[in-house]
């Protein structure tokens, strides 16, 4: 594995805002950094879950089908540049007001954390794309999945940990 890029595309993909970063930083604003813990543990269960899926999926298709694993990296990258170009015109719309409803109890939820994980599609394409892109093609055993996996999940811990700090500052 060549692991400088693979750690740089890590770090930016867990740091950057998503739906696990967004979700526990705004729990931990209205919940306190410990009110949110149960939803971190939850998705990080999840995001290990995906990982570890998502490696061995990766591996299934370079054994069985190594004409696809170039075909799965420019899909993913084309997905990652669909949600980019999306993100960069929705900074360009006007805002609407928002109204609070209220806050629903549960929401800081281990089932949460695990459900956002499932429906994350950014975390589904970054789990797909590090497999496709810096393990796989690298090295094919199991232990190289786990490697990325500890890496990736070391990044997402982190990440989720300074954005519930930052949501539970403010």
């Amino acid at each position: 594995m060549n692991y400088a890029p693979m750690l740089v595309y890590v770090l930016v993909a867990c740091i950057t805002p998503g739906p696990n970063n967004i979700m526990a930083m705004y729990l931990s604003a209205h919940y306190g950094f410990k009110g949110a813990r149960k939803f971190m543990i939850g998705s990080g269960t999840g995001f290990t879950v995906k990982m570890l899926l998502c490696g061995g999926l990766n591996l299934v298709l370079a054994e069985a089908i190594p004409a696809a694993v170039p075909y799965v990296k420019w899909i993913g990258a084309a997905y990652m540049l669909y949600l980019a170009l999306h993100m960069l015109l929705d900074g360009f719309k006007p805002q609407k007001e928002e109204q609070d409803d209220g806050i629903q109890g549960g929401e800081s939820t281990y089932k949460s954390g695990i459900l956002l994980q499932c429906l994350n599609i950014k975390s589904w394409v970054f789990a797909l794309s590090l497999f496709s892109i810096y393990v796989v093609p690298y090295d094919t055993s199991f232990r190289a999945i786990i490697i990325g996996t500890l890496i990736a999940m070391a990044a997402m811990i982190v990440s989720t940990l300074l954005w519930a700090a930052f949501g539970s500052a403010i």
